[in-house]
């Protein structure tokens, strides 16, 4: 997802290792859709 921009990775130190990540503007254009999808997952006990 980091690759498709809808994440960004962030290393915040190394002793010890921390990564965090965060929705890109990109990524947040997709959470209606997922939402969405969402809804309908559980609707049909996917």
């Amino acid at each position: 997802m980091e690759n498709d921009g809808l994440v960004k990775r962030e290393v915040v130190s190394t002793r010890p290792f921390v990564v965090t990540y965060e929705t890109t503007n990109f990524g947040k254009t997709t959470l209606s859709f997922l939402e969405e999808l969402k809804q309908w997952a559980e609707e049909q006990n996917i």
